[in-house]
C-alpha cells in the first residue's frame, strides 16, 4: 500500500527517528548500483524516503498524483517526509546517516562539505548541457544537487489591482520610486497594507531578500568580484547587498507601510488575502507566483511579479537562479533508482507546470507570468574559476555573516529589529560596520590559505 507521510513538526527529532520508516530495502534485499533491486524495475520493491519543505503539495495530494506513475514504472514506494523548518531539522539529521534517500540540499552545507553527505551525479560539464544552473550544487567540477526548479533569483509580488486602484501606472525603477509606490497604496487604499513582512516567518521569509541582492548589483560576477577585488559586502557606492537592505530597513522603519504587528503575520493566511487585494507587495522569489495565483481563485490575473526596482544604465536587471537544489544521500542503499527519482521529478514529473514555475531543464517552455520580463535583462550568475569554487560559500559560513541564513543573530533580522523600533540610520549603519568587519577578516584569512 502507497505511503506518503508528512511529520508534524512539533515531534521532536529523537521522535522523527524512531517512527520512521528505514530508508531503502533491508540488508537481504539491498544490493550494488545496478542490480534489479536497485533499479525498482523488477524483483524485490523498493521504498525511497524523500525528505522535502514542500508540506503544501504534500497535503494538496498533488505529490501523492504526480508521484504514481513513477512508482509504477519502478516498482517502487515513495514516501515523502515534510518539514515546515525544513533547514533545521534536516540540519540535525545530517548529523547521522539517516537523512532519507533523497533530500533538498540545505544551504548550510558548504560546497566543499557536498561529497561527504551526497553521491555525484556526475561532472559539471555533462551536467551544464542538460540543466540550467547545473553549478549550484556543484564542488570540484562535480555535481552533487539538480535545481528541482529555477527562480527569478527575487522579485516583488504586487497586486495588480491594488496598483491601479493606488494610482501607479507604471513599475518603479528605483527603490525610492517602489517607496513611493508603498506611499500611493497607504494614501490610495484604505484598509489596504502596502507592504506584508510576514515577519512571524522571517526565518525564511526575510531570506527572501537575499535573492534580489545579485539582480540589483546588475553584475554575474558580483559575487566572484567581491572576492577578487577584496571590497566590503555592504558599500553604499556599489549596487547589491547596501542597496537591496537598504530598501527592506527603510520599509520596515515606516510603520504605516506594513502590518501593524510583524510578530503576529500568517503565511498561509497572506496568501488569499493578497488575492483579495488585502495587501499590496511581498519579496519573494517566482517560486511564489504560481501558489498565490492557485489561492487567489478568481482574481489569479491580479498576481503581478516585478524584478527588483534597481535601474542601472537604463536596464533592469533580473538574476535566474536555482530553487531548492535536490541529491542523493550517498550512504542510500539505492543511490542508482534514487538518482533516476531526481531526475524525473526536476524534469519529468510535470510539478514545475502545474506550479507555474520555470523548469531547469533546458529547453523546456517558460512560464506566462515571465512574459512581464520581456524588456529586463536577465542573467545567470557566472560560475566561480576553480581556484575560487566554494571560496564565497566558506567565508559566508566561517565568518558566520550568512547571506542566506535567517537565524536570530543574522544581520537581516538586526536589521529588521532596528528598523521596528525606529533606531534610526545610526543603528543601520552600526549593523553593516559589523559585517564587513567580520566579512573582511575571514575573507582575507580564507584567500591567504
Amino acid at each position: 500500500m502507497k505511503f506518503k507521510k508528512l511529520l508534524a513538526t512539533a515531534l521532536s527529532l529523537a521522535m522523527v527517528a524512531t517512527t520512521l520508516t528505514a530508508c531503502g530495502s533491508d540488508d537481504s534485499s539491498s544490493s550494488k548500483a545496478g542490480s534489479e533491486a536497485e533499479s525498482g524495475t523488477s524483483g524485490e520493491h523498493v521504498t525511497l524516503q524523500v525528505l522535502t519543505h514542500r508540506t503544501d503539495i504534500i497535503e494538496s495530494g498533488l505529490l501523492d498524483e504526480l508521484t504514481d506513475e513513477f512508482e509504477k514504472a519502478n516498482n517502487c514506494t515513495i514516501e515523502y517526509v515534510g518539514y515546515t523548518d525544513y533547514a533545521n531539522d534536516v540540519a540535525t539529521r545530517l548529523s547521522t546517516e539517516d537523512y532519507g534517500d533523497v533530500l533538498m540540499i540545505p544551504d548550510s552545507v558548504k560546497l566543499s562539505d557536498l561529497g561527504n553527505f551526497f553521491a555525484p551525479f556526475g561532472s559539471y560539464d555533462e551536467y551544464k548541457e542538460l540543466y540550467q544552473c547545473a553549478d549550484s550544487k556543484m564542488f570540484d567540477n562535480t555535481v552533487y544537487g539538480l535545481p528541482t526548479a529555477l527562480n527569478v533569483a527575487g522579485g516583488i509580488l504586487y497586486n495588480k489591482q491594488v496598483f491601479a486602484d493606488a494610482g501607479i501606472t507604471e513599475l518603479p525603477r528605483t527603490p525610492d520610486e517602489f517607496i513611493g509606490c508603498l506611499e500611493a497604496i497607504r494614501d490610495n487604499c484604505e484598509g489596504v497594507i502596502p507592504y506584508y513582512t510576514n515577519y512571524k516567518d522571517a526565518s525564511w521569509t526575510i531570506t527572501q531578500w537575499q535573492g534580489l541582492v545579485v539582480s540589483a548589483s546588475g553584475n554575474p560576477s558580483y559575487e566572484i568580484d567581491l572576492l577578487t577585488e577584496k571590497g566590503d559586502l555592504f558599500d553604499a557606492d556599489v549596487n547589491g547587498y547596501y542597496t537591496v537592505y537598504k530598501m527592506l530597513f527603510d520599509i520596515f522603519s515606516d510603520p504605516t507601510l506594513i502590518e501593524a504587528d510583524p510578530a503576529t503575520t500568517d503565511w498561509e493566511a497572506c496568501k488569499p488575502a493578497f488575492g483579495e487585494g488585502k495587501i499590496g507587495c511581498m519579496v519573494l522569489g517566482s517560486w511564489a507566483v504560481g501558489q498565490f495565483q492557485e489561492a487567489a481563485g478568481d482574481n489569479a490575473a491580479n498576481v503581478g511579479f516585478m524584478p527588483m526596482p534597481n535601474e542601472i544604465d537604463g536596464k533592469i536587471n533580473a538574476q535566474i537562479s536555482a530553487d531548492y537544489c535536490m541529491g542523493v544521500n550517498k550512504h542510500s542503499d539505492n543511490v542508482e533508482l534514487a538518482q533516476k527519482f531526481v531526475k524525473w521529478y526536476v524534469g519529468e514529473s510535470g510539478l514545475q507546470v502545474k506550479e507555474n514555475v520555470i523548469p531547469a531543464l533546458i529547453g523546456a517552455d517558460y512560464p506566462e507570468f515571465m512574459d512581464a520580463f520581456n524588456d529586463v535583462n536577465l542573467f545567470v550568475a557566472t560560475t566561480a574559476p576553480a581556484e575560487l569554487t566554494g571560496v564565497f560559500n566558506t567565508i559566508d559560513k566561517d565568518s558566520e555573516v550568512g547571506t542566506w541564513d535567517g537565524d536570530t543573530a543574522n544581520f537581516k533580522i538586526k536589521l529588521a529589529e532596528a528598523a521596528f523600533a525606529g533606531e534610526g540610520e545610526e543603528a543601520f549603519n552600526k549593523i553593516i560596520e559589523e559585517v564587513n568587519s567580520k566579512w573582511a577578516a575571514t575573507r582575507d584569512t580564507v584567500l591567504a590559505d
